[in-house]
């Protein structure tokens, strides 16, 4: 598990206070399951789009020191 750190307006803290009292769940749980439900319903959709994107050029391969080089010509970069 990763931590993180979120800004949670005034409004939306008392909300989830409550609703951590009503539930008997952390907030940090009722935070969790509320992304999670997100990313399920949206799970096509994102992952439609990220295989668009790692389609473009995946029969292209890139050697990152050279194209590091090729835009730092005037300057040693190692």
């Amino acid at each position: 598990m990763k931590r993180t750190q979120i800004y949670l307006d005034e409004t939306m803290y008392k909300l989830l206070e409550k609703e951590s009292e009503l539930e008997k769940k952390t907030i940090s749980e009722i935070i969790r399951e509320s992304i999670d439900s997100h990313l399920q319903a949206n799970i096509d959709k994102l992952l439609t789009k990220a295989d668009r994107v790692r389609g473009l050029k995946k029969d292209e391969t890139y050697d990152v020191d050279e194209y590091i080089n090729s835009l730092r010509r005037d300057r040693k970069v190692w």
